[in-house]
């Protein structure tokens, strides 16, 4: 009985890092996807995610955080990777988001809409990083105010 719980416990551990990395995996998953339909995202989201250095940040499930580097170049993502949190790579802007939160986006039928819903509740928190990309992200979130206001 004792060797049957030692192993089901190191079965059980050594599950565990997989777990939490599957919301990265999956993530990185539906980047083809993603750059196969930009074209349909808006201009005012390309004008804020079009070309940048991002880290975002996930919270997981389970409490943990993990750190992801995505590059744009022309709303398209060239470079998807995990990195360390400690991880100095020059992000222009931060993203943060719980898993939750990001399970409902990528498993929408409508992800664009999820993502603007997620934001304007604040379940992802978008950080500029500087004065230059803090005024570009003010100026877009205006655009973007005044778009949905008359229905765009």
């Amino acid at each position: 009985m004792k060797k049957i719980l030692i192993i089901s416990m190191l079965l059980l551990a050594m599950l565990m890092p997989v777990a939490s990395a599957d919301i990265v995996n999956d993530l990185e998953n539906r980047v083809d996807e993603y750059n196969e339909n930009v074209e349909y995202v808006p201009s005012y989201l390309k004008s804020l995610l079009g070309n940048e250095v991002i880290e975002l940040v996930i919270v997981t499930d389970d409490g943990d955080e993990r750190h992801i580097k995505v590059v744009t170049e022309d709303a398209y993502i060239t470079t998807f990777e995990e990195v360390n949190e400690d991880m100095d790579f020059g992000a222009t802007t931060i993203v943060g988001a719980n898993e939750a939160t990001v399970r409902t986006i990528i498993s929408s039928s409508d992800p664009l809409k999820e993502f603007i819903a997620a934001k304007d509740n604040g379940e992802i928190i978008i950080e500029p990083v500087g004065l230059v990309n803090t005024v570009k992200y003010t100026v877009a979130n205006v655009v973007m105010k005044v778009a949905s206001f008359f229905g765009f």
